[in-house]
C-alpha cells in the first residue's frame, strides 16, 4: 500500500464515521440510538467542518442542521475549544458562522464569529482567497466567480459558491441514548452543570479540575456549578485523600431521565471525544501533508503512532478493547493496514 493510498482510505473511514455521528444528531432523518457512546457536539463540529472540505453534501447537511439545531450549541465551549486548535481550523468555523449569522441568529454566534477572525488573522498567510472544498485526492475545487460567490464566507477569504437552495434541516432527538448531552441542556442548559452532570453519570465520581481537563472547559465554572448543583442534596461529596470528589446516586438519575422517555436500555458510553477528534485531527494533517511531501518512513510511522496512541488510550478508558492496535516499529505497509484495521474497528468503520 503505497502512501497515496493509505491517505485516500483513511479519508473514507473518517468521512464515513462523521456520516455516522451527524445521522445520529439528525442528518439525513437516522436515528442515533443504536451509539454506544454520547456525541460530543462541539468537538464534532470543529472537526467535521475540517474534513466536510472532501464532502461538500456533508458540509452544507451541517449548515443546514446548524440553523435548526444551533441553540442547542455551547458558544462558549467552542471558544474555549477553538483556542487549542491551530488558527486555520477557526477560518472554516468563522465563514460557518457568519453565514448562520446572516441567516439570523446574530446574539449567539456574533462575538464567537469575531473571535474566529481574530484567530484567522494572527496567520502569516490570511489573505489569500482560498476554495473551501477539495477533491479528494487533496486538489482544490475551481473557483467561483466573483458574481457566485458567498458573502458569509468570503468575509474569511473563503472562496465558495453561493447556496441556491438551503436543504431544511431536521431537529435532533434529545431522547436518544448518543445524544444525552442535549436530554441535559434540555434541563439545565448548556454549559457547566451539564456537562459536570453528564461526567458524574458515567464516571464513579470526579474532581472539578479533572472533570474541566476532560469537557474541554475552566474548571472555576465546573467548581462553582459543582458547588450550586451540591446545594440540592442531588449531587453529593466525599472525601478521597486530602481532596473533596463529586459523585451522584446512579440509578436515581437514570430512572429520572428514563421517565422523560430516554431511549436507552443501559447507559452510554462517556468517551473524551476532544482528545480523540484532536489525534484524528493531527493524523490526518500529518497523512495528508506526507501523501504530499513524502518524508522517511521512520517519521511517517513515528507521527502517525503517535496520533494511535492518543485514540487508543481514550476508547480504552471507555471501555474498549484496542489490542490490536499496531505496534510500533513495524515495516511501513504492514503498519498502515494495520493503523487502518484498527481505527475502522474502533470507530465502528470496518470497511469503506
Amino acid at each position: 500500500m503505497s502512501l497515496k493510498e493509505f491517505r485516500e482510505s483513511l479519508l473514507d473511514r473518517l468521512l464515513t464515521f462523521l456520516w455516522r455521528q451527524w445521522s445520529s444528531l439528525g442528518v439525513l432523518g437516522e436515528s442515533g440510538a443504536e451509539e454506544e457512546w454520547v456525541i460530543d457536539p462541539e468537538p464534532l463540529l470543529i472537526f467535521s467542518l475540517q474534513m466536510g472540505r472532501y464532502e461538500p453534501r456533508l458540509f452544507d447537511e451541517i449548515l443546514a442542521w446548524l440553523e435548526v439545531n444551533g441553540h442547542w450549541l455551547d458558544a462558549p465551549r467552542l471558544r474555549t475549544i477553538l483556542r487549542k486548535q491551530d488558527d486555520s481550523s477557526a477560518r472554516v468555523v468563522g465563514g460557518t458562522l457568519q453565514y448562520i449569522l446572516s441567516r439570523g441568529d446574530k446574539r449567539k454566534w456574533q462575538n464567537l464569529a469575531r473571535f474566529c477572525g481574530s484567530l484567522f488573522k494572527r496567520q502569516p498567510d490570511a489573505d489569500p482567497l482560498e476554495p473551501l472544498f477539495k477533491e479528494k485526492s487533496g486538489d482544490s475545487h475551481p473557483l467561483a466567480l466573483p458574481a457566485n460567490l458567498d458573502p458569509s464566507f468570503a468575509a474569511f477569504y473563503i472562496n465558495r459558491p453561493k447556496i441556491r437552495i438551503q436543504k431544511e434541516g431536521k431537529a435532533v432527538s434529545v431522547n436518544a441514548r448518543a445524544n444525552l448531552r442535549f436530554l441535559l441542556r434540555s434541563l439545565f442548559g448548556a454549559g457547566a452543570k451539564s456537562e459536570a452532570i453528564l461526567y458524574l453519570l458515567t464516571h464513579e465520581g470526579g474532581r472539578p479540575r479533572e472533570i474541566a481537563d476532560d469537557v474541554g472547559m475552566f474548571w472555576l465554572s465546573v467548581h462553582q456549578a459543582l458547588l450550586d448543583l451540591s446545594r440540592s442534596g442531588l449531587v453529593l461529596t466525599r472525601s478521597k485523600g486530602k481532596k473533596v470528589e463529586y459523585w451522584l446516586s446512579q440509578p436515581k438519575w437514570w430512572d429520572f431521565l428514563a421517565s422523560a422517555n430516554y431511549e436507552s436500555s443501559k447507559p452510554p458510553k462517556w468517551i473524551n471525544w476532544l482528545a480523540i477528534y484532536s489525534a484524528l485531527s493531527t493524523a490526518w494533517k500529518t497523512v495528508d501533508e506526507l501523501a504530499l511531501r513524502p518524508h522517511s518512513d521512520y517519521m511517517t510511522s513515528s507521527k502517525l503512532q503517535d496520533s494511535l496512541e492518543i485514540v487508543g488510550h481514550e476508547f480504552a478508558r471507555a471501555g474498549y478493547d484496542t489490542s490490536r492496535m499496531p505496534r510500533p516499529g513495524l515495516p511501513p505497509d504492514v503498519h498502515q493496514k494495520m493503523a487502518l484495521r484498527f481505527l475502522g474497528e474502533i470507530i465502528g468503520v470496518e470497511s469503506v
